[in-house]
């Protein structure tokens, strides 16, 4: 029997909200006396991959800057910056560590050049059979410490998973049946999903956010890898795409945004800004499950209506596909002692949640 589902989930998860409210509220209040210790105003940008008008930017970035700015009684004030607006979203991990930004929230798989532990970041692994809000939190903060103290060595303060996400989907111009048919199609994907996508024959394109669209439209790609329905419908992928491919076994529920801070920046915080900064991304993380689990549902049936065709992979084509994606992260496990202490942790994880079966397969021995 799986844990965290049902009632019980969502009593705890309702009980966890109104703990948190009640601390920023609390925050709040102490910000009248802390007034007297420290009045200082601290103003940061914040850089994110996710374009502004859509739910992940707007249901997510503007309500967690929004929550710090009155909790702290205005002393922090952060400015928030959708893809690609101040630079490239490829260049915001060294802008933030050499402090040209203070924050982002931001998708590790854009740095799997820099170290092999972050394509396994923020819970994209291939192949995963996790479930859910709870389920996904639960490896989250399993892993974070590891992950973590890999973007301390590079110079880089993690504060952990931002947001929920559910599954992404694979949008595709032309249908896609089995693993054979991936052969020789380019396919728009990121981190390790763009690895994975190779040992099933596809060439990976690489192509930011704001330039999906065209790709699709112009045939630069055959499909895409991105987001959700709901997210993928306010882009207008709807509009071009003709097939999803389910499932889309790159990746489960996860973690779309980690949050990153440079370290002085974060030092020089007062502590009750740093709380009142951990609480206002526990309540993303609570809002972004509630709010995209069921639009998510409700645009899906937008699609269907407006003719996009979901083709479900046949079961034995779903089995070849874990395969491959579990041979990946038996790969990476050879990679280096950090990806390998990161995928036994993950095997530990699946363990705990009942999937003994995918455990074992990653090594995971009692």
């Amino acid at each position: 029997m799986k844990l965290f589902r049902g009632k019980k989930s969502r009593t705890l998860s309702i009980l966890i909200m109104a703990t948190l409210l009640g601390l920023i509220s609390a925050c709040s209040q102490g910000d009248a006396e802390g007034q007297a210790v420290d009045g200082k105003v601290y103003k940061w940008r914040m850089v994110t991959h996710q374009i502004p008008g859509t739910s992940r930017y707007d249901g997510t970035i503007l309500p967690f800057v929004e929550a710090v700015k009155k909790a702290s009684g205005g002393r922090l004030i952060i400015e928030p910056y959708g893809a690609d607006n101040l630079f490239p979203t490829t260049d915001t991990f060294d802008s933030v560590k050499d402090g040209v930004v203070e924050m982002a929230a931001i998708y590790t798989g854009f740095w799997t050049g820099k170290d092999p532990i972050f394509a396994l970041g923020g819970g994209t692994m291939p192949g995963d059979p996790i479930q859910g809000f709870s389920e996904h939190f639960y490896r989250s903060d399993q892993l974070e410490p590891l992950i973590s103290k890999v973007y301390e060595k590079h110079g880089i303060k993690n504060l952990g998973a931002f947001d929920y996400a559910p599954e992404e989907i694979l949008l595709s111009t032309v249908p896609i049946n089995s693993v054979a048919d991936f052969k020789g199609k380019n396919i728009r994907a990121a981190g390790i999903a763009s690895i994975y996508y190779g040992k099933l024959g596809a060439s990976a394109i690489s192509l930011s956010a704001p330039e999906i669209y065209t790709g699709l439209q112009l045939g630069t790609v055959d499909a895409a890898e991105y987001n959700d329905f709901l997210v993928n419908k306010e882009l207008g992928l709807n509009e071009i795409t003709k097939y999803v491919i389910e499932p889309a076994l790159h990746v489960g529920p996860s973690t779309d945004k980690e949050l990153i801070v440079n370290p002085k920046a974060w030092d020089s915080l007062p502590d009750d800004l740093k709380a009142i900064v951990m609480t206002a991304r526990d309540e993303a993380r609570y809002n972004s499950a509630v709010a995209y689990g069921v639009e998510n549902q409700k645009a899906k049936q937008e699609w269907l209506d407006s003719g996009v065709e979901i083709i479900q992979l046949p079961d034995e084509e779903v089995t070849k596909m874990r395969k491959v994606a579990f041979d990946l992260l038996l790969e990476y496990k050879k990679e280096s002692a950090a990806s390998e202490e990161y995928i036994n942790a993950y095997a530990q994880v699946l363990y705990d949640l009942g999937y003994e079966e995918d455990a074992g397969k990653l090594g995971y021995k009692k």
